[in-house]
């Protein structure tokens, strides 16, 4: 037999079909929310931001790298120094460089020297020339009038024959004379030169290259601005991939960001960014720094097992100072997109 029971006052118990039907409109009425909510979440836009991390810097920025590998001997600079284009920040080992310049510099003088002595001694043989062919003009005009004297004298009997034959041999050794110290050869003495020349100049080239690469063992500022140094020593073996220190000049400030490679192809110039600096500790009303994308950089660059995209991108700082190097995450709006493709960052 069934159960029985009585009840005084209560609601009476709700049959199978009761709790069926119970069911089954919660089931359709959460299935219907839920579609409701999707739908609304589909067609709802939000902002699309793809992440990006970095630091500030300014308008006018240079990374100064070693331009060779080498030992630093000096610092010239320190974080927060104001420096000129040009100014020294460091110095490397060149002792081998200033050697090699030196010995460039005393062939210079020495070949210097040499044209120096070899000009004077060919200027000095075309003056002593010039006054040989002067004294040798003189001379065979001489002659000629001496034999035209001659000539007549022996006409009227008053000179002999071999007088005549002397006086007409002396005309021809004058104009023999003549002519050989007209046809004197300083070919020889001017390709001597043109070779001294040559070699002066190729010493002056080698005096420059030791220059420079003397100069070269010199770490100079690119740009005026404040230095920050980053941490090496005097001693320290530095290479061209390391960045010894940062210069930051101009007015604007500009965030220079990485973006990772996953999202490297939806960000574009113009775009807003906001970003917040790391060193705003505040759990509540952390400041918004507001700008946009300036510049995106063609190449995707890597370091250690990331791979990314810089962006440098133009900001506002309001009231806030904001150190150069401060560090930053930022937010970069590339679209709109749904709730749902935003939450599944599809």
């Amino acid at each position: 037999m069934g159960e029985y029971r009585s009840t005084s006052g209560e609601k009476r118990p709700a049959t199978a079909g009761e709790k069926r039907l119970r069911r089954s409109r919660v089931l359709v009425g959460s299935l219907a929310g839920a579609v409701v909510i999707g739908m609304l979440g589909q067609f709802i836009q939000v902002p699309r931001r793809v992440p990006a991390a970095g630091y500030a810097t300014t308008s006018s920025y240079a990374e100064v790298r070693a331009p060779l590998v080498g030992q630093i001997t000096g610092i010239d600079r320190v974080s927060g120094d104001r420096v000129d284009e040009g100014d020294m920040l460091a110095r490397m080992e060149d002792a081998v460089e200033r050697a090699l310049l030196a010995e460039a510099e005393s062939e210079v003088r020495r070949c210097s020297a040499e044209l120096a002595y070899k000009e004077a001694e060919l200027g000095e043989q075309h003056r002593e020339r010039t006054n040989r062919i002067v004294v040798a003009a003189m001379t065979l005009e001489h002659a000629r009038r001496r034999l035209e004297i001659t000539t007549q004298l022996g006409g009227k009997g008053l000179a002999s024959s071999r007088d005549v034959m002397e006086d007409t041999f002396k005309v021809r050794l004058a104009e023999a004379e003549y002519r050989r110290l007209g046809e004197t050869d300083f070919r020889l003495a001017e390709r001597q030169l043109a070779v001294l020349r040559q070699t002066l100049q190729s010493r002056q080239d080698a005096v420059a290259r030791a220059r420079a690469n003397l100069h070269a063992r010199t770490i100079r500022a690119p740009i005026a601005g404040r230095v920050f140094r980053h941490t090496f020593f005097v001693g320290e073996v530095v290479r061209p991939d390391m960045v010894l220190f940062e210069i930051f000049g101009g007015d604007d400030h500009v965030l220079r960001l990485r973006v990772p490679e996953r999202y490297a192809t939806r960000v574009a110039t113009n775009q807003p960014v906001r970003a917040q600096l790391r060193t705003d500790r505040r759990l509540l009303g952390r400041h918004w720094l507001q700008g946009h994308v300036g510049h995106v950089r063609d190449a995707i660059q890597a370091e250690g097992n990331q791979t990314y995209r810089v962006v440098y991108a133009p900001f506002d700082p309001g009231t806030i100072a904001v150190p150069p190097g401060a560090t930053a995450d930022a937010q970069i709006e590339v679209g709109r997109t749904s709730i749902w493709r935003m939450l599944f960052d599809l």
